[in-house]
């Protein structure tokens, strides 16, 4: 080994040894808050149901996920740290799409609490006094996550992966935690299109949201680190 190389292999043992070790946290599948919301159905709630629709099937249906410790586990230090990437991971559960048929799938900032029991179109609880400001659920119009497309090629059992905006993770964390709620509009033509929920049985099939990020210490220092929450064995 030339002098060169060796100087560049100390260099790079010397920036490892200042990274502190890596680490995750898996959350109990119990943690996460989904829930199931149509337009025909309005009054309809469905918090404990093992797969929920989003899709443009006839009329709209949207999930709103929420990870309810995420805030709690993240918020010590979340000030001086960086989040790097955070990756939502959802199984497929049915797919009627066939053909030409396509759609978006993608999520929107909440911007009131909700009741995974009580969530509807019209109301976040079963009251008339608690209805949703419009129809279909409270969300703004802020960069949540990125859009997937869906076709027939998106198979029962496949893991579709979207990415959430950072900042909205840190939003999650140091102000309001009350998740996202996942829409979809078509492309072309309509068909159902299922992900599995928590409250399926089956636990490599739950969601699952791994974020991943750096915690700067005194000196300097940083301490990369993955989080993961949902449903990981």
């Amino acid at each position: 080994m030339n002098r060169a190389a060796r100087t560049l292999l100390v260099l790079l043992l010397a920036i490892l040894a200042g990274k502190g070790a890596a680490a995750s946290k898996t959350f109990d599948q119990a943690q996460w808050h989904t829930g199931d919301m149509n337009e025909q159905s309005p009054s309809d709630s469905a918090g404990n149901t093992a797969n929920s629709h989003v899709d443009y099937f006839y009329y709209y249906e949207r999930i709103p996920m929420r990870m309810a410790v995420l805030d709690d586990s993240l918020a010590n230090g979340s000030a001086s740290r960086t989040y790097d990437s955070a990756i939502l991971a959802l199984v497929v559960a049915a797919n009627g799409l066939s053909g030409n048929d396509s759609m978006r799938v993608f999520g929107r900032r909440l911007t009131r609490n909700w009741s995974e029991s009580g969530v509807s179109w019209t109301y976040y609880w079963a009251s008339p006094d608690s209805a949703w400001s419009t129809a279909g659920g409270d969300v703004n119009t802020l960069r949540c996550m990125d859009t997937i497309i869906v076709d027939a090629s998106a198979a029962v059992y496949t893991t579709l992966l979207l990415h959430l905006d950072t900042g909205f993770v840190r939003y999650m964390v140091e102000t309001a935690n009350y998740g996202w709620l996942m829409m979809a509009t078509n492309l072309v033509d309509r068909g159902s299109f299922q992900f599995f929920t928590e409250d399926i049985g089956t636990v490599a099939y739950r969601p699952v949201l791994t974020v991943y990020y750096t915690d700067h210490a005194a000196g300097g220092l940083a301490s990369r680190r993955r989080h993961a929450a949902g449903g990981l064995p």
